[in-house]
């Protein structure tokens, strides 16, 4: 969404990928990936709960959630918590693609021990999926179906026009912030990301 636009883009970018969803099932499609690539200066990403949330409670409004299965492709998808949120709310699939590519980028640099970037990258996904198998069994799931969509969590500090909105049925006790708030995270992210000076940030060290 252009990042400029602040929450009211955000607001109108989520409006636009729910019409998409509801356009692709009318269609027959069964598969929808739902993705956050091809970012530029001016387009910023979504944050990829965000609008797995949304496109999910508005099929589930719909009554066509279960025409269709999600497939998240997610930048910001990083740790074994972050994918058990994005399956928890809706997604069927999770491909963190920025953080298999870290990866592969770290074994040809030389900066980890591993030497094999299939490997690496294949031990990383095996991590999450153990971690994901943990998260289910301490809740008492036992299967896949049964943690998708079950949104076993408690929202910390975000207000309700985002939980009605894409996370309707969470509990969040404290309310918080909105997409105005939402939205200014991302462009501070999106800032560093595309700076006018990146040379300053080519060769720093991470913290």
């Amino acid at each position: 969404y252009p990042v400029a636009e602040g929450g009211a883009g955000l607001r109108a970018a989520l409006d636009r990928c729910r019409a998409e969803a509801s356009a692709a099932i009318d269609d027959g499609v069964n598969i929808i990936i739902l993705s956050d690539r091809h970012s530029t200066s001016e387009l910023a990403p979504i944050p990829s709960l965000l609008f797995t949330g949304a496109v999910h409670h508005h099929l589930v409004r719909e009554k066509t959630r279960t025409r269709v299965c999600f497939v998240v492709e997610a930048g910001d998808a990083r740790e074994v918590h972050h994918m058990a949120l994005l399956l928890g709310y809706g997604a069927s699939g999770v491909n963190p693609y920025l953080a298999m590519e870290t990866i592969e980028d770290l074994v040809a640099e030389g900066t980890t021990a591993a030497t094999d970037p299939e490997k690496a990258v294949a031990a990383y996904v095996k991590a999450a999926g153990k971690g994901m198998t943990k998260i289910a069994s301490k809740m008492g799931i036992s299967t896949g179906a049964s943690y998708q969509g079950a949104q076993i969590f408690e929202a910390l500090g975000v207000g309700s026009e985002v939980i009605d909105e894409c996370f309707t049925g969470t509990t969040s006790r404290l309310g918080g912030i909105g997409f105005d708030e939402i939205a200014e995270e991302v462009a501070r992210r999106h800032r560093r990301a595309h700076s006018d000076r990146p040379e300053e940030q080519a060769h720093r060290t991470l913290e």
